[in-house]
């Protein structure tokens, strides 16, 4: 059996494609205790880009979501966040597998 992602043979531990492929979602798109890692920031405002840097919202930074409503809440490691809607929808994250 071939990997689906390089087409190398059976036993690909160390694929050079699917160890960093993931699917990109919002922030926003999670569900309360999904867990995902941060991949860029795509805040539409530089005041908003401001915020997650100030937040702690960096690329690589592994998160969970607490609760939806009424605002997004997240655990980062011994940090806990709040964020609106609109500030979610600037983080671009992966989901945990």
């Amino acid at each position: 059996m071939k990997c689906t992602m390089c087409g190398t043979a059976s036993g690909c531990d160390g694929c050079p494609i699917a160890g960093d492929f993931y699917l990109p979602a919002t922030l926003a798109s999670l569900a309360a205790g999904e867990k995902a890692t941060v991949r860029r920031l795509a805040a539409a405002k530089g005041g908003d880009l401001r915020k997650l840097l100030a937040l702690g919202l960096l690329p690589g930074v592994e998160l969970e979501v607490e609760r939806r409503w009424p605002a997004m809440v997240v655990r980062m490691g011994f940090a806990t966040v709040a964020l609106d809607a609109q500030l979610a929808e600037g983080v671009i994250v992966s989901r945990a597998a």
